[in-house]
């Protein structure tokens, strides 16, 4: 079965799209992890009645609990606590993600997020920013480093750790699952023709330049960030239709607009490729 939910698991345990990964999740899987994903395909209940519980539909919820079933099902892991506040009294000193234990006993704290940057060379060092501008790849580990990875480190978080898994050692773990999104406005060239690259951004007004290089765009809609989803009813071809419609679109809602595309590199098979269309004043 090809539903887009079990195409997201498998970009999740393959974890070829990161940004930052201390640890990563190949080194927990276990040995028969592809042959279980088989069977999830043809019998996928478990998959589905886990993520029905979700507290949201937003994409980092969502993502949140792929993970949380990924490291119940595919890791040898034992799950000790998943979203865990840690106070100090009436204060909340941060939020542990998911703690659990590995084969070794040694206790991990994971920070996971999903995110998508674009490409600013213009913002150096804040180069790598998300879609709405207010993130930056810079900020989201400056962040996890200097405040969710050390709410262990505090009093009233090594006293819940100690109650947990009784001991007061712990093994930090930032680990930033996306996409990176490089600037196509000069010459797109360089950048489509690497093998490894899988998103990009453009202005509008320069859209019409990679009509002869993508086709079918599809609209992504949350959440179907991660893989594509095809809907022949909803596919454009770059032209003065979907500049347009882009043009209206950008009228009442200025966020960049993100599509699944076709890249067609030579005679080699057309590659799924990310675009990010961004209003010209982005």
């Amino acid at each position: 079965m090809s539903l887009p939910l079990l195409n997201d698991l498998e970009w999740l345990l393959t974890g070829h799209e990161t940004f930052v990964t201390d640890y990563p999740l190949s080194e927990y899987l276990v040995s028969d992890w592809r042959e279980r994903l088989r069977a999830l395909r043809l019998a996928p209940e478990p998959l589905l009645g886990y993520m029905s519980q979700a507290k949201s539909h937003f994409l980092g919820t969502y993502f949140e609990q792929l993970f949380s079933f990924a490291v119940r099902q595919f890791t040898d892991l034992t799950l000790l606590a998943e979203h865990q506040q840690i106070h100090d009294g009436a204060k909340t000193l941060g939020e542990v993600d998911l703690l659990a234990q590995d084969r070794d006993g040694r206790c991990i704290q994971f920070e996971v997020a999903l995110k998508f940057y674009l490409h600013r060379p213009d913002l150096a060092p804040t180069d790598w920013i998300g879609p709405n501008k207010n993130d930056s790849l810079q900020k989201k580990v400056r962040h996890a480093r200097t405040h969710q990875l050390e709410v262990l480190s505090q009093d009233d978080g090594r006293i819940w750790l100690e109650s947990i898994a009784k001991t007061l050692g712990y093994q930090r773990n930032l680990m930033i699952y996306g996409r990176h999104f490089y600037a196509l406005n000069s010459d797109p060239a360089p950048i489509l023709s690497q093998p490894d690259c899988h998103g990009g951004w453009i202005y509008l007004d320069r859209l019409i330049s990679l009509a002869g290089v993508l086709s079918d765009l599809t609209p992504a809609h949350k959440p179907q960030w991660i893989t594509p989803v095809i809907d022949a009813s909803e596919t454009f071809s770059i032209d003065d239709h979907l500049i347009q419609r882009l043009t209206d679109s950008f009228v009442n809602d200025e966020r960049p607009a993100l599509f699944s595309c076709q890249r067609q590199q030579g005679l080699a098979p057309r590659q799924v490729f990310w675009l990010f269309v961004c209003p010209n004043d982005w």
